[in-house]
């Protein structure tokens, strides 16, 4: 049976949480500009969202749409904490601000669509940004693989 060294356990999770590539500053100033960034956008989104007063006839879609707000909800949470997570590992400051606008995107949809406003534009706007994290997600794997290879 296969036994798990705790020290090397927690020093893994200490080089993956704390300080990252970059060091700990360039870490904190990216975890505070994300926090801002989608704080900004939910803000924003539940100041400007007006429900459809069609939709406010129906309880039984309200019941549906709200369910589906609370799932997009859970997604943008899960994708803020790994971008949160991951702020110190991104090499480029171009590619981190890509990860926050697509992150505070999340947010402001899934706010747009609690309050029940603008529902097509904000579920194509949802999928393709989930799309494109995972674009940008995978030019991450490659560009990592590759410079694993260079050294």
């Amino acid at each position: 049976m296969a036994t798990i060294d705790p020290r090397a356990t927690a020093r893994f999770i200490d080089s993956k949480w704390h300080a990252g590539a970059l060091g700990a500053g360039t870490a904190r100033r990216r975890r505070v500009a994300l926090a801002t960034a989608v704080l900004a956008a939910v803000v924003l989104a539940a100041w400007l969202g007006e429900p459809r007063p069609s939709i406010l006839a129906d309880s039984d879609l309200i019941f549906l749409l709200r369910g589906m707000a609370l799932i997009k909800a859970a997604i943008a949470a899960a994708v803020f904490a790994l971008v949160y997570w991951q702020a110190g590992n991104f090499a480029s400051e171009g590619r981190f601000i890509a990860y926050v606008i697509a992150t505070a995107v999340l947010a402001a949809t899934a706010i747009l669509v609690w309050q029940l406003a603008v529902l097509h534009a904000t579920s194509i706007i949802f999928h393709a940004t989930l799309l494109t994290l995972g674009l940008l997600a995978l030019g991450d794997v490659k560009s990592r693989r590759f410079s694993r290879r260079a050294n």
